[in-house]
């Protein structure tokens, strides 16, 4: 199954142009233990891919009003950056061929992501991305973040595209309603957990690594064999 005059492709970022999921999993739990909470994986799960103000008030409402946001929230950035210069940040696998294969062919490609403006460079500059990716749209431009869909019409508004010539890939299931919600072909590749059944029905393909992704991309887009 396709879609003709499919163009380009935009891209989430943690989870699917990068290996940060579980560097950001491991610093929110850290942060936490420090102030004495527990991030259970559900919870952990259940705001993936959330704008901020809504991953703040999923906090307050999960551990009470008295809950240190503010403090929690230098503690995650002081353990988020204590990862990345500990691990670094790597792309995922078949990443960076791809990128550089639709970059030879001219596709034009974006990302859309919820992360903060200047976060998000850095950590595709960390990955050694940033240079095959000059779009790049954070929830903090845009009016509503995922799982409204304005930061992937922005996406596509910023790489000449309409939303429905566009190719979106996803890993959450948050990021994956934002991107059906604008028309775009959307891929998930699960990271952490699989789709619900209703997001499994929403979807266009629901794959199992970035390397099949590209390969399919390959395809959706008639560039021929990687």
């Amino acid at each position: 199954m396709s879609r003709p005059g499919l163009a380009g492709v935009v891209f989430d970022m943690d989870g699917v142009l990068i290996d940060s999921e579980r560097i950001i999993r491991a610093a929110a739990q850290a942060a936490a233990v420090e102030i004495n909470h527990h991030l259970t994986e559900d919870f952990y799960a259940s705001v993936m891919g959330l704008p901020g103000p809504r991953v703040e008030a999923a906090f307050m409402a999960e551990f009470g009003q008295d809950f240190p946001l503010a403090d929690y929230r230098k503690r995650f950035e002081r353990c988020y950056r204590q990862e990345v210069d500990e691990r670094g940040i790597q792309p995922k696998p078949g990443v960076p061929e791809l990128l550089r294969r639709l970059n030879a062919y001219g596709v034009p490609v974006a990302v859309a992501t919820a992360t903060r403006s200047g976060n998000a460079e850095r950590a595709l500059e960390a990955a050694g991305l940033l240079s095959h990716l000059p779009v790049c749209v954070t929830g903090d431009q845009v009016a509503q973040s995922k799982p409204a869909p304005d930061v992937f019409l922005a996406a596509a508004a910023r790489i000449g595209l309409a939303p429905e010539s566009c190719i979106a890939v996803e890993d959450s299931e948050v990021g994956a309603r934002a991107a059906v919600a604008a028309g775009m072909w959307t891929i998930m590749v699960p990271d952490f957990r699989p789709p619900s059944a209703e997001l499994a029905g929403m979807v266009h393909e629901i794959l199992e690594s970035m390397p099949s992704a590209a390969l399919r991309i390959h395809h959706l887009l008639r560039l021929g064999n990687p």
